[in-house]
């Protein structure tokens, strides 16, 4: 027998001795995320049933632990949870996402958007765009969220478009949170703008008429910490971004029909809609857009507006 063959016989007899050692099996990882989505509404379910997934296609290696109904502060506290790694993730609203990073600010400017197609495409056009801001904070964003279009709302008569919008400005800038809410329940605010869902939860006594102008798009997402996102496996990692690429149109539809059921809902409770003419709906666009021209500029952020523009207009 060669030399060259004694030596790869023996390679592989002392191989074939050396033991197996079988990897030992971790616990799952628990990620504690928290919402302002309200226990038995249609948000929680679907988010419910978004975890149910994940557990269920990483063999229960990856669990999300879900903190309901505001528990840990609204939006914003969440997201100061989640910068300071109190927190591991949070499926938050535009007040949470701005919090977290500025620039999200550009999605919520009035008259951006008209229609559900608009937000779908600028979405997944800034898609990697958007990912990429949350990952220079130390963010992962797993998964946009809807939480439908800000209309106005009255307590007092609406005489026309431009009028309840000089009525509402005051209260316009404000985010959507429990400052805004209590300005509403107590009565200081006359008008607003809320998406229908919020004004339900609220409750639909306290507006008396609205419009039809869908003022702006409010923007959700389900973000993770850095920390928290790398207690994942690479593998684990993947298959939650895919289960939340797959569910992200299903959850949207869910919601939007949601929407439209609760704009319904405030109808039948004696909440009256105001028509707005073309015209004016004309004349708020082209004011919107200036204005909105103008502060993006000021804020920096004039170029990812024009990437949301384009992306609207390529249809």
């Amino acid at each position: 027998m060669s030399s060259r063959l004694l030596g790869c016989v023996l390679f592989v007899l002392v191989v074939a001795r050396v033991p197996v050692v079988a990897a030992e099996p971790r616990d799952p990882v628990r990620l504690r995320v928290g919402t302002l989505a309200i226990d038995g509404s249609r948000y929680m379910k679907d988010i419910r049933a978004l975890g149910k997934e994940i557990e269920r296609r990483t063999r229960s290696s990856v669990q999300l632990d879900w903190v309901p109904g505001g528990q840990l502060g609204d939006d914003a506290a969440m997201a100061g949870l989640i910068a300071r790694g109190k927190l591991d993730g949070g499926g938050l609203s535009e007040t949470g996402l701005q919090a977290l990073v500025p620039e999200m600010a550009v999605w919520g400017a009035p008259g951006l958007f008209h229609t559900y197609d608009d937000v779908d495409r600028a979405t997944a056009a800034l898609d990697a765009t958007v990912r990429d801001l949350f990952a220079k904070r130390d963010l992962e964003l797993v998964m946009w969220a809807d939480l439908g279009f800000s209309h106005l709302y009255s307590a007092e008569r609406i005489s026309s478009l431009g009028d309840v919008l000089q009525k509402a400005a005051p209260w316009l800038a404000m985010p959507v949170d429990g400052k805004l809410t209590e300005a509403i329940t107590s009565g200081r605010a006359r008008t607003w703008a809320l998406p229908p869902l919020y004004m339900l939860v609220i409750g639909a006594s306290k507006a008396r008429y609205t419009t039809n102008l869908r003022y702006r798009y409010v923007i959700g997402g389900l973000v993770f910490s850095r920390a928290a996102w790398s207690r994942l496996s690479a593998s684990e990692q993947a298959t939650v971004l895919d289960v939340c690429r797959e569910w992200e149109p299903r959850i949207r539809a869910s919601w939007r029909k949601e929407t439209e059921r609760g704009l319904a809902v405030l109808a039948k409770s004696g909440v009256t809609t105001r028509a707005a003419s073309e015209a004016e709906v004309t004349a708020f666009v082209e004011t919107s857009a200036k204005l909105r021209a103008a502060r993006m500029q000021e804020s920096g952020l004039a170029e990812l507006g024009a990437a949301i523009t384009s992306a609207i207009a390529a249809r």
